[in-house]
């Protein structure tokens, strides 16, 4: 399911009602026509951290044909100086107040002195970071997203022929997890669309009768205006067919929630669960307990709400005993679906800054910094153990016995989920054979104690194969002149 970040869509939306031509790209939804973008009159690049080395070289090739080109996202708000080493221009934070500015400026061809949240270089060469200005505190006064300017787009289907429609209703968490970026690039505070809001966007779509998913990190941050929502957009209007979204286990203790969930055709949530291991719930400051877990997975089941838990390994207080206890949880829970993260340290988070400070992180290549790889120097055991852990965790999960009860049962969406599961799982291991083996390699060389410096040896290893295979693809390098 590859559905589009909507921070760039709704700035290409501002964009267009103000006037100007605009187009958007999404490499996993079609290839760049490298002709646009080389004429653009201004071309903006939206990255994540594991997508910047892509998004640095798409800058540094357009920077080169002469094409002003302005960054955003999470990635270069908390590293924009590095960001200016490949690019003119950087926006930081929340960019709708900022980027019409910037556009104004651009048309005019007058200074960025005046456009808050940009860091560029002025004539003389020299770093210059506006100031921040405050977030959108009204997000009903920002558009609908028009999905019908990137490129390619048609609706995404889900299982069958319902198309799935992304929706954002909130901003924020109050939470602080030590390995999110949530809180540094949107804020504690909370902010939410209204509920009438919401229904003016639902109502666009409804003829096409919709799967909706929220986007936001937590829907049920505010659970009666969640339950508000849900029960007009569909036992009142029916505006959509089905629904999921992103929530914590604390949901689960609102019984109202959940029958309106059951009412509404919820089909699944996504929740964080991270780990079973209480040293590590307090070290990442997830304020939850495994009792909260168990709850949420048996009162969710209870109303026909299936879950996919998400569990993420390598903290201080982990250790191979408590990862396998993790997985034990996971198959034994009656979560339906689940994905096992290795902790990833994104910048912009305590937990960069504190790995940062002690100097364990071992591999800078952020293409890897994924959930999928191993970055940095675990405490308890070798980086291969900890990578090994997460393969056998999908493997035990999506495991052969698992997927043919499910087919032997008559669940043939489930089924399928799950044969899907063990398929990317083998591509996955596939593509990463290199990787892998040299990790193997760096845990023989320190049982034999054989010198392999896992920060330097592993780390120009990945950078050899991201190298290859990014030259197997189209680079903005060769594009037409």
């Amino acid at each position: 399911m590859k559905l589009p970040r909507l921070g760039v869509v709704l700035l290409g939306t501002i964009a267009r009602d103000l006037g100007w031509e605009v187009k958007i790209y999404v490499e996993d939804i079609a290839e760049i026509d490298w002709r646009e973008p080389l004429t653009a009159d201004l071309v903006g690049i939206s990255t994540i951290t594991s997508t910047a080395p892509r998004a640095y070289a798409i800058a540094e090739a357009l920077s080169e044909y002469g094409r002003p080109v302005v960054m955003g996202g999470p990635h270069v708000t908390f590293l924009a100086d590095e960001a200016l080493a490949h690019c003119p221009l950087v926006v930081r934070g929340e960019g709708e107040k900022a980027f019409p500015l910037l556009l104004d400026a651009v048309a005019r061809g007058e200074s960025y002195d005046a456009v808050p949240n940009l860091s560029w270089r002025d004539a003389e060469g020299t770093i210059r970071h506006n100031p921040l200005t405050g977030a959108v505190d009204d997000l009903d006064s920002l558009p609908f997203p028009d999905f019908g300017l990137i490129v390619g787009w048609t609706q995404v289907k889900s299982f069958g022929s319902v198309p799935i429609i992304p929706i954002q209703s909130s901003r924020g968490c109050p939470f602080g997890c030590r390995f999110c970026s949530v809180i540094g690039m949107f804020g504690r505070k909370m902010r939410f669309r209204s509920v009438d809001n919401m229904l003016a966007e639902l109502e666009r779509y409804k003829d096409l009768k919709p799967y909706i998913f929220f986007y936001d990190d937590n829907f049920t941050a505010d659970r009666a205006r969640a339950r508000e929502l849900v029960s007009k957009a569909k036992l009142e209007r029916n505006l959509f067919s089905a629904w999921s979204a992103q929530v914590r286990s604390d949901a689960a203790r609102d019984d109202e929630l959940l029958a309106l969930m059951q009412a509404t055709n919820c089909s699944n949530v996504y929740i964080g669960f991270e780990s079973v291991n209480p040293e590590a719930l307090v070290e990442m400051n997830k304020r939850q307990t495994v009792d909260d877990m168990v709850r949420a997975v048996n009162r969710f089941r209870e109303v026909g709400v299936d879950v996919h838990g998400m569990f993420v390994f390598g903290f201080d207080s982990d250790t191979p005993a408590a990862l396998d206890s993790t997985i034990r949880f996971a198959v034994d829970s009656g979560i339906l679906t689940t994905q096992f993260l290795i902790l990833t340290p994104l910048p912009g988070t305590p937990l960069f800054d504190d790995l940062s400070r002690e100097g364990r992180i071992a591999i800078s290549d952020y293409s890897l910094y994924d959930g999928q790889h191993v970055v940095f120097t675990p405490k308890n055991m070798s980086p291969w153990r900890l990578q090994w852990a997460q393969i056998k965790g999908h493997a035990r999960f999506y495991s052969r016995w698992r997927t043919m009860k499910y087919m032997a049962s008559g669940y043939l969406t489930k089924s399928a989920v799950y044969l899907y599961a063990r398929r990317m799982h083998k591509e996955w291991r596939g593509a990463n054979d290199i990787y892998l083996k040299a990790l193997k390699l760096a845990e023989r060389a320190r049982r034999v104690q054989i010198s392999f410096d896992f920060r330097t040896d592993l780390g120009e290893i990945a950078r050899q194969v991201r190298a290859a295979a990014a030259a197997l693809s189209l680079s903005p390098a060769s594009a037409p002149a």
